[in-house]
């Protein structure tokens, strides 16, 4: 689990998966949180996500994490990284706040802490995101998180943008 200020970004285990594919509400009741009906904008991520822990356990902690603001005890967006770093240390992150919570900074707050906990591991020397090829939401929170373009994936139509070690600003204590 990592904690931010207003968030408690939870690594989403097998239980955790299959508790949401017998229903939100089981989710809910496991974890004391409610969960509002449109907390994710890929519903069908939850299936893929699932198979994929289930086949390779050793993904926890580098892959699925569930957003919960911690104030309200509520499932507010969902994200985390594509797996584990590489062998050249990237490794890439992804998230999504649920529209009622957005334009408040947590989607920020959410990269910072997915960014930060990479650079924790020594062995991660670099960070990385996609975004579509134009200026939104998305890319100002990857901006506020200390993320720069570094170019464009023509064959994708995306945007890299990322962060090295040596670019990366360790938080004051």
């Amino acid at each position: 689990m990592i904690l931010t200020s207003r968030l408690q970004l939870l690594s989403c285990s097998l239980q955790h998966f299959e508790a949401l594919l017998q229903g939100e509400d089981v989710l809910g009741e496991l974890l004391d949180i409610e969960i509002p009906e449109f907390w994710t904008s890929f519903p069908e991520i939850i299936l893929v996500a699932y198979d994929k822990l289930r086949n390779d356990p050793s993904l926890l902690g580098w892959f699925f994490y569930l957003v919960i603001h911690k104030e309200d005890r509520r499932l507010i967006g969902a994200g985390g990284f594509k797996g584990r770093p590489d062998s050249t240390g990237t490794v890439e992150i992804v998230y999504e706040i649920t529209p009622s919570y957005r334009e408040k900074g947590y989607g920020t707050e959410f990269t910072q802490a997915l960014i930060r906990f990479a650079f924790n591991h020594s062995y991660v020397q670099k960070v990385v995101a996609h975004t579509e090829v134009e200026y939104t939401a998305y890319v100002k929170v990857l901006q506020k998180s200390g993320m720069h373009f570094a170019g464009e994936v023509p064959e994708d139509q995306l945007w890299r943008w990322e962060i090295t070690r040596n670019q990366y600003e360790l938080p004051a204590d």
